[in-house]
């Protein structure tokens, strides 16, 4: 099974809140995977592809 990261450990990472999070959801794609409410998270591997595609984005501005 492909490595699987928590919305807290994603908190955590980047040392950012809940509500960061969610954002990053709704205006930038995060792909994250919700299985229930209290149930969330996100491969790594979708991560990685995520921050490349905002590293990208970013350099474009």
């Amino acid at each position: 099974m492909e490595e699987r990261i928590t919305k807290q450990q994603l908190m955590k990472m980047y040392n950012v809140n809940r509500t960061t999070i969610e954002e990053w959801r709704r205006r930038f794609d995060l792909p994250i995977i919700e299985i229930s409410s209290h149930k969330k998270y996100i491969r790594k591997t979708d991560l990685l592809e995520w921050e490349n595609q905002m590293k990208q984005n970013h350099t474009l501005v």
